[in-house]
């Protein structure tokens, strides 16, 4: 009986994403002709901004309002989706534009985020770190700058063979794991976002684990496990995942919404 219900969970569920997938694939061509016209409209985005969903709007700190009153443009790319059949439609790129401000050197600032699976059958979001290169102040209060440190020093000390034990015996893993600590989780600014990395969870560990089957391909729904202690925004997947499923594609509604 057990198994009869896995194996629907799992047809249900190849169904879900093979719907998401075709469905854009149909639908980014008239996103990016929305995109167009939308250019015409002085402050659409910051206007929807200011109209986001709860998982968004309780993210977004007082001092990060005049840095995202000037952005002109939030797209969302599936990014490894190869065409309507194949490719993983949950991994997205987000990439927000601003215009000339007093805040920020970037024009662009894009982050990926890879859907990953573990060896114990969890799957979510990962990323890895984005450099924003401040004109003035840092809105992260240089969280996301300890975020970069660490995971430099990550690369470099994986090359040489280091293991994880000694990573974090670095000053830079040290340094990252007390700021956090003294940082309270409702005064992390929005553009933390662009340090979020997730369970550290490599595509060599994530296909292996889909090749040889998780507790998740048999229909078991997995509560995540606890973050790293150096997860500078813990609420990194639930913001990214609001910005492509509900603000980016209803970005009309909302801009609508705020002329009522």
């Amino acid at each position: 009986m057990y198994d009869t219900l896995a194996r629907i969970e799992r047809q249900l569920a190849a169904i879900e994403l093979d719907y998401l997938r075709k469905t854009y694939v149909a639908t980014r061509p008239k996103l990016l002709e929305r995109a167009t016209a939308i250019d015409a409209i002085p402050d659409f985005w910051s206007t929807v901004i200011d109209e986001a969903p709860a998982e968004i709007d309780q993210r977004i700190q007082p001092r990060d309002v005049p840095a995202l009153n000037c952005l002109t443009g939030i797209d969302v790319e599936r990014f490894e989706i190869q065409d309507a059949d194949r490719g993983e439609p949950r991994s997205i790129r987000l990439t927000l534009t601003f215009r000339p401000n007093e805040w920020l050197s970037d024009e662009k600032l894009e982050k990926k985020f890879y859907w990953r699976t573990s060896e114990n059958g969890w799957s979510g979001l990962v990323s890895e770190p984005v450099q924003v290169h401040w004109k003035t102040r840092d809105l992260t209060d240089g969280l996301l700058d300890l975020t970069i440190n660490l995971w430099k020093k990550e690369l470099y000390l994986s090359s040489d063979g280091q293991k994880e034990d000694e990573i974090n015996a670095t000053k830079e893993y040290a340094t990252l794991v007390e700021k956090v600590r003294r940082t309270p989780q409702d005064a992390i600014s929005f553009f933390a976002l662009f340090g979020f990395r997730g369970h550290h969870i490599s595509a060599e560990e994530s296909e292996k684990s889909i090749m040889h089957g998780s507790r998740q391909s048999e229909g078991l729904d997995l509560e995540s496990p606890p973050l790293p202690d150096t997860e500078i925004y813990p609420h990194g997947e639930e913001v990214a995942v609001a910005l492509s499923e509900d603000l980016y594609p209803g970005a009309t509604h909302y801009f609508s919404r705020s002329r009522t």
